[in-house]
């Protein structure tokens, strides 16, 4: 992992996961030639998914934003959702697969 990885996990370990420490945070890098694609994090919870949690962690992804001068995309499910109804999508298989799970 090479040092602008490293940064961003750590931000993100420190504003995102401390929100909950018990859900899934998986980050996906953009690969190859496409390298000004945004950064995405999805976070997997136990919790229901509403407005106020959703404004929770868009405040994270802010301080994560403002620190490391990254574009950030972040992505918020229920574990039950993402591993029942998403499961068969491509978007599933590519986190799943090129995934970092912090």
């Amino acid at each position: 992992m090479n040092k602008q990885k490293g940064d961003i996990s750590e931000l993100v370990k420190e504003y995102v996961q401390g929100l909950d420490p018990y859900a899934e945070v998986v980050l996906l890098f953009p690969q190859g030639v496409s390298m000004h694609e945004d950064i995405q994090i999805y976070v997997l919870t136990n919790e229901k998914v509403d407005f106020r949690l959703e404004q929770q962690y868009l405040d994270a992804r802010y301080q994560v934003e403002l620190q490391s001068a990254q574009s950030i995309s972040l992505y918020i499910y229920a574990k039950e959702d993402w591993h029942k109804q998403l499961k068969d999508t491509p978007i599933y298989e590519k986190v799943s697969g090129e995934g970092v799970y912090l």
